[in-house]
């Protein structure tokens, strides 16, 4: 039944909110890979590309995907199945498939708090979700984020520091080499929770990817912390998503003023609830999850010293955190300084403060935030004007 289930989700658009219609009709994925192309379009539900795609009753690309899935050791988590998070089910538009890779088998008993900010953070906040995340853990709650850089990265290190576990959910297929600078991050995710896609493998990064996967952030979690975010930023984006999908949805307070905490207190004003302390996150669910929230073990460690003798704020400008089961590992990347007419147009000032390596593909530049096709459009000028030149296989050195 698994295959008719890959074969579903293949052809449904990524998101699409028909899967609960159809199911609802029809029950199983295979009595819906069994049902002639013109009742699938009599019944309204799906749109001209989803109609396409489900004309081919080819199950070449499933085969593909499942045994790629045996190679990487992902195990691919349909909608019917017990481990499918359960909160996922009850969002608009849930995938059909889930692919995971890791060992956090099952998480649906335990209360998840999602952790988003900029990619490009600041100190504070990078402290500030490494320690709330580490606090977190520590009493019992497991922490989720995006795999990114900034906000993201630290707070699944705050997580992993204390012994805990956490869950990133990927843009992308699990196996592609997304933000290489943190494949040592995944990689110890993996081993210490888990990586969650909603795309096979080997699924390459695509426009408004980021966007997509962001309601799936919200969807698997009972909360969202934003933590530090400009008036327009991936992480509102996730915020609305929680509204619509009925989550908590809270807000770390910051300086009035400060651009970084500009969409952070917007969200305040409309209504989220203030963070100061993990305290104000465990009230919230500490009567639902008594047997498993100890706000007592949370207070004890002592968080400062931790995170200086760690040294995360280093790792995070891509150096490996370091705890007693973590195998020191050298980074290899040549770090490079550069300069750059001030005068050239600001997008591709953005994209050219990216590069901190001699060597880079588009891929790695994704942390400036900005869309892939400005990111594309703003690498071209920059070999134009003889900053960058093109290598083989894909890459680009900076000249200097």
């Amino acid at each position: 039944m698994i295959k008719y289930w890959i074969w579903l989700s293949n052809c449904l658009d990524t998101p699409s909110s028909h899967l609960k219609p159809l199911l609802e009709r029809y029950k199983t994925p295979l009595a819906i890979y069994k049902t002639p192309i013109s009742e699938l379009q009599s019944t309204y539900l799906l749109s001209p590309n989803e109609l396409k795609r489900f004309n081919n009753k080819s199950l070449d690309r499933v085969y593909r995907i499942i045994e790629e899935c045996e190679e990487s050791k992902i195990r691919i988590i349909p909608f019917d199945d017990p481990r499918y998070p359960q909160l996922l089910k009850e969002i608009s538009n849930p995938p059909a498939c889930l692919y995971m890779k890791g060992n956090l088998e099952n998480f649906n008993n335990l209360p998840i708090v999602c952790l988003v900010g900029k990619r490009k953070s600041t100190d504070y906040g990078i402290k500030c979700a490494w320690s709330l995340s580490a606090r977190l853990t520590l009493g019992g709650i497991l922490v989720l984020s995006g795999g990114a850089l900034g906000v993201d990265a630290a707070s699944h290190e705050g997580a992993l520091a204390v012994g805990g576990k956490t869950i990133a959910v990927l843009p992308c297929g699990i196996n592609y080499p997304y933000l290489k600078t943190n494949a040592f991050l995944r990689k110890l995710i993996a081993d210490n929770g888990c990586l969650i896609s909603e795309l096979p493998p080997n699924t390459p990064l695509y426009q408004n990817a980021f966007q997509i996967r962001n309601r799936l952030l919200s969807g698997i979690s009972r909360g969202i912390v934003v933590i530090e975010a400009a008036k327009i930023s991936g992480a509102l984006i996730t915020a609305r998503h929680a509204l619509e999908q009925g989550r908590d949805v809270f807000g770390v307070t910051g300086r009035p003023n400060d651009p970084n905490h500009e969409g952070v207190n917007a969200l305040l004003r409309d209504g989220a609830k203030p963070i100061f302390t993990a305290d104000d996150i465990f009230s919230e669910y500490e009567s639902e999850f008594a047997n498993i929230i100890d706000v007592e073990r949370a207070k004890k460690e002592n968080l400062t010293k931790l995170y200086r003798s760690l040294n995360s704020s280093k790792y995070f400008h891509r150096e490996p955190v370091i705890t007693s089961n973590t195998p020191v590992s050298e980074n290899t990347d040549k770090k490079i300084k550069k300069n750059i007419d001030e005068t050239l147009p600001k997008n591709i000032k953005i994209v050219y403060n990216c590069i901190d390596t001699e060597l880079f593909t588009v891929d790695d530049l994704l942390v400036s935030g900005l869309p892939f096709e400005e990111i594309l459009a703003a690498v071209t000028q920059l070999e134009l004007y003889g900053y960058i030149k093109a290598i083989p296989g894909g890459r680009y050195s900076i000249l200097y």
